[in-house]
């Protein structure tokens, strides 16, 4: 029983060496060590034994040589790493915004508040109470004393001032 399983694993992996040949040639860069982990594949398929039963043979065996060629590609970054004369450079960017971004951002509010200091006062509260503290608009117009569908023509009155304004301010 034991010697019938290494047969059928013998020939899974016959039956698919090409294939995981040119699988590992790809993602290495390199023929030579392909077939080197490919062998090394089925070392690792002999070296399990019959202990094993797998239902996909193939996936099986690419996902060794997969594994194989990770290990080898990061085995080869932290050699050059170690042997690398000089640290490499690690840039790491800036949370902080640009000068040129926090300028247009300063611009962009004093431009929104100037716009929402030209609104009707309860179209300014409608906008405010909907965009900053997030209430509905039953909740606003229970507040304000007016219809849910006049709260909507509100904040859609003082949206389009306030992209009408940036628009004008902005080519």
């Amino acid at each position: 029983m034991a010697g019938t399983q290494r047969v059928d694993w013998l020939t899974s992996f016959q039956q698919y060496r090409r294939d995981l040949l040119a699988f590992l040639t790809r993602k290495l860069g390199c023929h030579d060590l392909a077939a080197d982990c490919v062998q090394e594949t089925y070392l690792r398929l002999v070296s399990l034994g019959p202990r094993l039963t797998i239902e996909h043979p193939r996936a099986f065996l690419f996902r060794i040589a997969s594994n194989l060629a990770i290990d080898h590609l990061r085995r080869s970054q932290r050699q050059i790493e170690i042997l690398s004369p000089d640290p490499l450079p690690v840039e790491v960017p800036s949370r902080e915004p640009s000068a040129e971004d926090a300028l247009h951002a300063k611009q962009t509010v004093a431009i929104l508040s100037a716009a929402v200091a030209e609104l009707s006062p309860k179209c300014r509260q409608a906008l405010i109470l909907n965009r900053l503290e997030g209430k509905s608009h039953a909740e606003i117009a229970a507040h304000l004393g007016v219809s849910e569908s006049m709260v909507a023509k509100y904040i859609a009155q003082a949206l389009k001032h306030c992209r009408r304004r940036l628009r004008s301010n902005w080519p």
